[in-house]
């Protein structure tokens, strides 16, 4: 596959951005669902808990609501091939970059809005990042203290048999994050656990979708990798370097890629006109 392939790659322009499901919920996954690690993944249910606050900055949310707007159409043509792969049998994507800033944790928040819109899927957005978290901070609500999913995966690894723990967001839209400011446990992305993680809780979603590291710099990704069936690449128009993207697909290779995304595009008009007015 080449990333320069027009058909491969997904420009989604810059534009301005203008339920949930009861407490102590039960999300039932079958012990005979297919998926990713569907055998070897401990059978507990999931617990879904409310968020504890709506986001503070709407910035990421009433971008849908312009159903005209470049980008929000652009996401949903993204959806509808994504669509095309789960009928294919695959359902989880890991959402990477590069390198850090390229704005993968914000494209990964909005993907997952778009495939849970109108409840068309239930939609599972999880946070790899262990590092540095950012999906709390940026949907606006607080992981219930100690429930982590990197804190959750250490309990699984000690034999821990009490439910996952994953936030709802909206009636179709769930969210397992790191808790910003509490300890991490990143050494548990290179754990069988993770992968198992993966494959169990990707049983009750029609899409999970990995907020992941970076590609360049750590091996984080290539694990990440072997959990998912598909990745996508994440690029900033005017910010990532060609450089970086091929040697970004040289460590973790094509056979998962799905496909590049160019980020926060501004078209040559659009620019011009910028111009103009300063």
């Amino acid at each position: 596959m080449t990333y320069e392939s027009p058909s491969k790659t997904l420009v989604v322009q810059r534009s301005p951005m203008g339920q949930s499901a009861g407490a102590g919920a039960m999300v039932p996954v079958s012990a005979g669902a297919g998926g990713p690690g569907a055998g070897s993944a401990p059978d507990s249910p999931v617990r879904v808990v409310p968020a504890w606050a709506a986001p503070p900055d709407t910035k990421v949310l009433v971008m849908l609501g312009d159903s005209a707007s470049e980008a929000t159409t652009s996401l949903r043509v993204l959806r509808h091939k994504l669509e095309q792969k789960r009928a294919e049998g695959m359902w989880t994507f890991a959402v990477t970059s590069p390198r850090d800033g390229e704005g993968k944790s914000t494209f990964s928040t909005q993907l997952a809005l778009v495939l849970s819109e109108s409840q068309r899927a239930r939609v599972l957005l999880v946070e790899a990042s262990f590092y540095k978290p950012t999906l709390a901070t940026i949907l606006g609500f607080r992981v219930p203290q100690g429930y982590g999913f990197s804190a959750q995966i250490v309990r699984k690894m000690r034999g821990s048999m009490e439910p996952w723990c994953v936030t709802a967001l909206g009636p179709a839209l769930h969210v397992l994050a790191e808790a910003p400011g509490e300890k991490s446990f990143p050494e548990t992305l290179h754990s069988t656990h993770f992968q198992n993680a993966i494959g169990f809780l990707a049983r009750g979603y029609d899409f999970l979708i990995i907020d992941s590291p970076s590609i360049l710099g750590s091996g984080d990704m290539n694990v990440i990798e072997n959990a998912v069936d598909g990745i996508i690449v994440v690029l900033r128009s005017n910010h990532s370097r060609t450089g970086d993207l091929r040697d970004a697909v040289k460590q973790i290779g094509e056979r998962k890629a799905v496909g590049a995304v160019v980020w926060d595009y501004e078209s040559p008009d659009a620019a011009k006109k910028k111009t103009k007015k300063r």
